[in-house]
């Protein structure tokens, strides 16, 4: 839970908790998760919120999806989300209505109940009849369905899903689902790129609250798992670098333009409040950037001030002479253009050059804030007992085979060139126990066979059974095998049948267990004992002396005397029976007709007795 870029207000308490915002007036906050997420992929977030405990406090918190790396919007009743550059989704939890100075009119549109609404790109203005607004996508609706204010210093849950099948975005408040909306995130707003940042804005100002966030440990954004090996190795393959971006290579490194109207230099000198531009009204115009080194080039980003090109060419050489085009656009909308590159023209290239043909306001020039050339970046993988473990083929792939002999904590640095290197950690845990839990084992004869059943209720790397024989209990052989699952957390059942038994005698089965290293464990030993019968000694009966069974060898016998209405009058259970077995006890003194049942593992008999004085 500590992947995430804190901004402005927003600290961490532990937990899984923090604060966006104090109580305290004019205070922005916000928190970005480190790695970007697929919208291709399900998203899965819920935790719960505190609102804050004055009930006239303000201003709530915003949930946000964006395609840039920014801090935060404006505040107060913007909420840390008003305004946001780029493109961006925001689920608000609106704790004020924001009132004009003087005016009685709402200001955002705001109903008189803390609400929830779902927006997009910045803009928090809700829609009013006669006055829609196509960025409020829904709502708002009243933020619990019973309660209208939420300030009252409670947590309470929340959850936001996005199917990007079904293209439906739920958001839960309270354990109620307040929005249901079918809207296709990337169609209809991330354009450019599938990824994106998500995090949580939040704002006070004329009036304040504290603000804060819990979130659960589980959601879906995490790309590494700790698992539990015997031995061997384990694969691990991260996602491609289509999202990750490596180092900005044209920082501060020397640009040559067509001409300035001001220094190319800003336009790679890190600072989005510098910026080139072309002389005015001519066409075309171009500026390059010497990376000063050959490199194989991942992706390119452009922030454009208002006068941007609508027609543009990214061109790449490694002389500065000839050019490839390796991208171009007729329709480019301005803005922040993330640009990946592959193919032909992006590897060990010295030279990028942006080539504009068209611009968007005739009387002026092109002007770009910044201007990024991102290398192919390297993950970097390591251990916390370098001596125990081994990384193929290398440190810096994003495929790798791990091989631990002993317990071992894995880091893998992520670069991104917004929030830095990010650090993920599995531990693979090196555990050789038993690798299947048996939770039964048992032999019967059917017919001529001795069936052997057994359930298993784990499998962890299991190769096979080998079903082991013996007429002594004390040497065994290998009589069959049967494969085993492999790996289950669930009841998995097996059977085997020994076709070759004696006539007579005890025979001992036993299992032992295999996994996939050649690690093995013995079960208990089974006994099947083909003398075991039941005979019953004297009928008529006269005493106790002459009621017997006779089971030897039976490993388990129950025992029931009934009378001749039904009456149970005996029930005993005998375990190893090696001697004979007296019931006449249980019988009254006076003559009679009584059933005996006896059952062993194998065997189910009935008898009919007839009792005399």
């Amino acid at each position: 839970m500590g992947q995430f870029q804190l901004n402005g207000a927003t600290v961490k308490l532990g937990g899984g908790t923090y604060q966006l915002t104090q109580a305290v007036n004019n205070q922005f906050g916000a928190m970005w998760y480190k790695l970007q997420h697929d919208l291709n992929n399900p998203f899965n977030i819920q935790g719960q919120i505190n609102l804050g405990a004055d009930p006239g406090g303000a201003d709530g918190v915003v949930f946000v999806m964006q395609n840039n790396c920014l801090s935060v919007g404006s505040g107060g009743g913007g909420l840390g989300y008003f305004n946001m550059p780029g493109q961006s989704i925001g689920i608000e939890f609106d704790t004020y209505q924001n009132i004009g100075a003087g005016s009685g009119v709402e200001q955002n549109n705001d109903p008189v109940y803390d609400h929830i609404a779902f927006e997009k790109n910045g803009d928090v203005v809700h829609s009013i009849m006669g006055s829609p607004n196509p960025n409020d996508l829904f709502g708002p609706v009243q933020m619990d369905p019973v309660l209208t204010n939420l300030k009252t210093g409670l947590w309470y849950n929340f959850k936001i899903n996005y199917d990007p099948v079904a293209k439906l975005l739920t958001v839960y408040f309270n354990n109620s689902l307040r929005i249901s909306v079918v809207y296709d995130l990337q169609a209809n707003v991330f354009t450019s790129s599938p990824w994106v940042y998500w995090g949580f804005t939040s704002s006070t100002g004329g009036h304040n609250n504290i603000q804060e966030i819990q979130l659960d440990t589980t959601y879906t954004t995490h790309i590494l798992q700790d698992t539990t090996i015997c031995s061997s190795s384990i694969p691990v393959t991260l996602d491609p670098f289509t999202n990750l971006k490596g180092t900005n290579l044209a920082l501060n490194n020397p640009i040559h333009a067509s001409s300035n109207q001001s220094t190319a230099y800003q336009m790679v000198d890190g600072n989005i409040g510098s910026r080139w531009e072309s002389v005015w009204n001519v066409d075309p115009q171009w500026v390059f950037v010497d990376l000063q080194s050959p490199t194989n080039l991942d992706s390119i980003t452009i922030d454009w001030e208002g006068a941007y090109a609508t027609s543009f060419l990214l061109q790449t050489s490694n002389d500065s002479t000839t050019w490839t085009t390796v991208y171009s656009t007729t329709t480019n909308p301005g803005g922040h253009n993330k640009i990946p590159v592959s193919g032909v023209g992006t590897t060990n290239i010295r030279y990028v050059r942006i080539y504009g043909t068209t611009r968007s306001l005739s009387a002026y020039g092109y002007s770009i804030w910044e201007f990024k050339v991102y290398g192919q970046p390297n993950y970097l993988w390591s251990t916390n007992n370098g001596t125990n473990s081994t990384i193929s083929p290398n440190i810096y792939s994003s495929s790798v085979t791990l091989t631990p002999t002993a317990t071992t904590t894995y880091s893998v640095m992520i670069p991104d060139p917004c929030l830095g290197f990010t650090t993920y950690n599995m531990t693979i845990t090196v555990d050789c126990a038993l690798p299947v839990e048996l939770t039964s084992f048992n032999v019967v004869k059917v017919g001529n066979k001795g069936h052997l059943t057994w359930t298993t209720s784990l499998e962890l790397n299991a190769s096979h059974f080998n079903i082991m024989k013996s007429l002594d209990g004390i040497h065994f052989v290998s009589i069959g095998r049967v494969d085993a699952i492999g790996n289950s957390h669930t009841l998995k059942n097996y059977y085997f049948d020994d076709n070759d038994l004696p006539t007579n005698g005890t025979v001992y089965y036993q299992l032992v267990t295999t996994d996939i290293d050649g690690s093995s464990e013995n079960s208990v030993i089974k006994l099947l004992n083909l003398k075991e019968d039941i005979f019953y000694i004297s009928n008529p009966v006269f005493d106790e002396e002459t009621s017997l069974i006779i089971a030897e060898g039976a490993e388990s016998l129950q025992l029931t005397v009934v009378d001749a209405v039904g009456r149970i009058l005996l029930e005993e259970h005998h375990t190893h029976v090696m001697s004979p077995i007296y019931f006449g006890k249980s019988l009254p003194p006076t003559a009679g007709f009584y059933v005996v049942i006896v059952q062993t593992e194998t065997l189910n008999k009935t008898f009919k007795v007839i009792k005399r004085r």
